[in-house]
């Protein structure tokens, strides 16, 4: 007797419990697969997946009841995404139904069909007995009588590998279907027997079929020019038949050419090192246009032609067709695409062309970390430094922590690469717990960092410049355009934090308890700190200068393209946020009208700091370095550092020179001036000892609690109690925490927070406590309907 832990499906909204059933020995149970439960009071049946499997239980106390019935062969679920579940789960602070529900295929789990397909050319007379009832059921096992005999054989012809089982989901949108017609195997003796005349229509219809025997009735309408009326009188005359059947949709299906490069000395060194590595994770500091991207087509294809997948992640920003093109160029139809512009239809096909292993490779944004690989051998994570990693929505999870545990779980490989890498993986690489790897040259023979220039906005104002141009940006605009060169204007903006500012001196209203800057919140009129809740009021004069021009920044891209309209008039202007970026085929559009010279100008956001290559963009504009700069952000120093250097480099990829203006108010900032050089050493070490002067990671982790609920009646006083519950049961480690703050409101429900500062290697500790304060507050949580929210830092 052994025993199971379930997961039901449809109890996800309302409880996170895992049930126990028994299974009897004669059950053939492995994890991951489907089975057939009785739950409740009245034992309806329920279809559950096997998630955990024990020898015995301790408590004993209340009646067990048993599987009812297996219904998979194979797992619909992978060992490794189900300790991956538990992983998350414990590591979070989340419930099981949480953690589990991006590792589900997409839909629903009780309407998953198995197919069978048949590996073997020459089957034996037992083999076609077995096979024929499944055959006859157009391949399907559904709906078939599956005694015990039946259900070992399939296993057998399964792990002899005679057959293989496909997955097919069956939920709404889950199918494409379209007409396909086939021609019978005697249509020969039919139309001697009958005497059968045909039309010339009607020959030229059976001789398409002669050869192909099945074709799209689509394909046979279009190639012949024809309508759909001789097909329909060949059914009827009994020579063919119409059906429907199911097809994948094509979400990139464009023929890509092939573009292996060889690697250059410094690739080919790094290439050869990572093969030879134990499983580890490592981390390439490659300087924009290094070649990042054909180390990790090299690697790939190392990989695949050894039997391995590889899954290759990117911000959801940076799912470029560049870099699809690239891995389909090389790879075919061997890759699928995942992101959230995809419709719900393309995401099933995806899975289960993943599931059904028929594709290697897999490009996609943080959720393609989940990929359902059977033999997942290496995650490579481009543009790590990226925060669309860290995911903010019920499930807070950061990709990059699940692709090192997968990988680890599968003794795999990680690699991580940026221009610009994250602060903490550096240091983490500098200290030995990834491999470091630097690139230092740029890929292409003759191509150089552009040139790149600070202008102080300052100073414009003291020349009577009110434009958001300066002289040197609207010059050099001017030039390229003459040059039928192509220009980028970067809007550097985040978020929606606002922060206020002097424009004739550059000081920045700051908090005077932690030196991170105060964000303006208007409906309030008032000064904040994000971090530990002061307050000041808004000031008119600045406190630096005595100035009157104080103003709060903020700026949007449609006024910066009006700008460019205006003054530059001819020019073909394309404008690249989130307004103009909602459609599925946004990013491909502006792509190829940029790779056509069809832009002159392309106005934007973060979304085109990285990803884009274009040989003729020789001047890149940042209009305003400042507006990320101050955000209220322990970070705002290394993001304004990356986003700066990351779009500096869209400029002067190919031969040509680039160039770049960078407009700021603080251009005697380090984060400016190290971006003026291309010197993230430079920046990293400057960064690392204010992180460290100041206690932020990565010399400690930081944990925010929200506490949320529509009402805000004993939403402070829960926030309160909470953190004194803590206090009294933390010992021997040692925590700094802010006071608990009171946030805007957002959506109508009203926000307190509180973060907590803890040493690394003691965050474990701090999450259990954390967990048992969650416990003893549970009722009043539920009582006041207050939602706890834990964010990792």
């Amino acid at each position: 007797m052994k025993y199971a832990k379930v997961f039901i499906e449809n109890s996800i909204s309302k409880i996170g419990n895992l049930y126990t059933y028994k299974a009897e020995d004669s059950l053939d149970l492995k994890l991951g697969v489907r089975v057939v439960v009785p739950f409740g009071k009245g034992n309806r049946r329920e279809i559950a997946v096997v998630v955990d499997i024990i020898e015995d239980i301790e408590d004993k106390s209340y009646e067990i009841k048993n599987i009812i019935e297996i219904i998979d062969f194979e797992p619909i679920i992978n060992k490794d995404l189900i300790e991956l579940g538990f992983w998350m789960s414990k590591k979070y602070l989340t419930q099981i139904s949480k953690s589990f529900s991006p590792i589900l295929p997409p839909g629903d789990i009780r309407k998953i069909n198995r197919k069978i397909k048949i590996l073997k050319q020459d089957l034996s007379i037992e083999e076609e007995k077995i096979l024929k009832p499944v055959i006859e059921n157009n391949y399907s096992l559904e709906n078939l009588q599956k005694d015990e005999n039946f259900k070992y054989k399939i296993r057998e012809l399964i792990e002899n590998k005679t057959i293989k089982l496909d997955f097919e989901i069956l939920s709404i949108g889950g199918g494409k279907f379209q007409n396909f017609v086939k021609i019978k195997d005697d249509y020969i003796n039919t139309i001697s027997k009958n005497q059968l005349k045909l039309s010339d229509k009607q020959l030229a219809v059976m001789e398409y079929l002669s050869d192909k025997k099945e074709a799209k009735l689509s394909d046979i309408l279009r190639e012949l020019k024809i309508s759909d009326s001789p097909i329909k009188t060949l059914e009827s005359k009994g020579l063919l038949s119409i059906y429907k059947s199911r097809v994948e949709r094509k979400t990139y299906d464009a023929v890509y050419k092939n573009k292996f490069h060889n690697l250059n000395m410094e690739q080919l060194q790094i290439y050869n090192s990572i093969i030879k590595d134990d499983p580890s994770v490592s981390l390439i500091h490659g300087l924009t246009g290094s070649g990042k991207t054909e180390i990790y087509l090299k690697l790939s294809k190392e990989i695949t032609s050894k039997g391995g997948q590889v899954i290759v992640l990117l911000p959801e920003i940076g799912l470029t067709p560049q870099m699809i093109e690239r891995f389909k160029g090389v790879f075919r139809d061997r890759v699928a695409v995942m992101h959230s512009k995809l419709s719900l239809g393309e995401r099933y096909d995806s899975w289960q062309r993943i599931k059904n292993g028929d594709v290697d490779i897999v490009i996609g944004a943080r959720s393609a970390v989940f990929a359902p690989f059977e033999n997942l051998k290496m995650i490579i994570v481009d543009e790590e430094h990226d925060s669309s990693y860290r995911f903010h929505n019920a499930l807070r999870y950061n990709a990059i922590d699940v692709a090192i545990k997968r990988m680890e779980i599968l003794s795999g490989k990680v690699i991580l690469g940026s221009a610009t890498p994250d602060v903490c993986d550096y240091y983490l690489a500098k200290n030995n717990k990834f491999k470091l790897y630097e690139l230092k040259k740029r890929a292409v023979e003759g191509a150089k960092l552009p040139n790149i220039n600070i202008v102080d906005m300052r100073d414009e104002l003291v020349k009577g410049n009110m434009s958001i141009f300066s002289s040197l940006l609207s010059q050099q605009i001017d030039e390229k355009l003459k040059n039928n060169e192509q220009i980028i204007l970067f809007l550097n903006r985040r978020g929606f934090s606002n922060f206020v500012a002097c424009r004739s001196c550059g000081h920045v209203i700051k908090c005077d308890n932690c030196d991170i800057s105060m964000t303006y919140h208007r409906d309030m009129n008032i000064l904040r700190c994000h971090y530990c809740g002061s307050t000041k009021n808004l000031v008119t004069i600045c406190p630096q200068c005595g100035s009157k021009y104080i103003r709060q920044f903020g700026i949007g891209t449609q006024r910066v393209e009006e700008e460019v309209k205006k003054i530059f008039g001819n020019a073909q202007v394309l404008r690249m946020d989130r307004d103009t970026m909602s459609q599925k085929n946004s990013y491909d559009i502006i792509y190829e009208k940029m790779k056509n010279h069809e832009v002159d100008i392309l106005v934007g956001t973060q979304m085109l700091a990285k990803g884009l290559d274009f040989d003729n963009v020789t001047l890149v504009g940042v209009i305003a370095a400042d507006l990320s700069l101050f955000i209220s952000d322990y970070r705002a120093n290394e993001t304004t550092f990356q986003l700066l250097t990351q779009v500096s480099g869209r400029s002067g990829r190919g031969k040509k020179e680039g160039e770049v203006v960078i407009q700021s108010y603080n251009p005697e900032n380090y984060a400016v001036l190290f971006a003026k050089k291309s010197d993230y050493i430079g920046f990293y070490n400057k960064e690392i000892e204010y992180r460290r002067l100041f206690k932020y990671p990565p010399f400690v982790k930081m944990v925010n609690i929200y506490f949320i609920s529509q009402k805000d009646k004993y939403l402070d006083n829960t926030a309160h109690k909470f953190l004194k519950d803590l206090e009294n049961i933390i010992e021997n480690i040692y925590i700094e925490h802010t006071r608990v703050i009171s946030l805007p409101k957002i959506k109508r429900q009203h926000r307190n927070k509180l973060t907590i500062k803890v040493k690394p290697d003691e965050l474990q500790i701090l999450m259990d406590k954390i967990k048992e304060v969650m416990k003893l507050n549970e009722k009043i949580f539920e009582k006041h309907k207050i939602f706890i929210d834990i964010e990792f830092i």
